[in-house]
């Protein structure tokens, strides 16, 4: 296949063969490679608050030993999915600390229709604690190779700080 793939590109570029054939080394050195990015497994979960699924906000992950960070989005049923590189492409395995943010406009719900208005002040429906990786207490370990379910049962209980 190597030659006739040679052949074809030497027939169709009119080109030396030194050419053709560096030209099928690097097509075929590129077709089964990842996206370039490091290996990472999937991470999924539910946020839940005082024992209710939490119905908005964001997490993000922040890699302890530095690194990219990771992100995810809370649906409507408290479910996330957490991306590095992509929306749900998983994350780097590793130790992360975790921040986790709930905002909606004043008076509101805390539902995705109440997003917080651009005149008002944000108003969060989790201790604010939740949002500082420093202090939310919220420390997890991605595992290799392995598909990883983080709950996030957070309550009014402020947690001790991590280092």
């Amino acid at each position: 296949m190597f030659f006739q793939l040679s052949s074809l590109v030497e027939r169709r570029l009119n080109r030396s063969p030194f050419v053709s054939i560096l030209l099928c080394f690097i097509l075929l050195s590129t077709w089964g490679c990842g996206d370039g990015h490091p290996k990472r497994s999937l991470v999924t979960g539910t946020v839940s608050y005082n024992g209710k699924p939490l119905s908005i906000g964001s997490l993000v992950f922040i890699p302890v030993g530095g690194g990219p960070p990771a992100q995810g989005k809370i649906n409507r049923e408290g479910f996330y999915e957490m991306g590095t590189f992509d929306e749900d492409d998983g994350v780097i395995p590793g130790k992360y600390k975790v921040m986790i943010t709930a905002l909606t406009s004043p008076g509101g719900s805390g539902l995705p229709e109440d997003a917080v208005d651009g005149n008002a002040g944000p108003v969060s429906v989790i201790p604010e604690w939740y949002g500082d990786m420093e202090k939310s207490g919220l420390l997890v370990m991605v595992e290799e190779d392995k598909e990883n379910t983080i709950d996030f049962p957070l309550t009014d209980d402020k947690p001790k700080a991590t280092n």
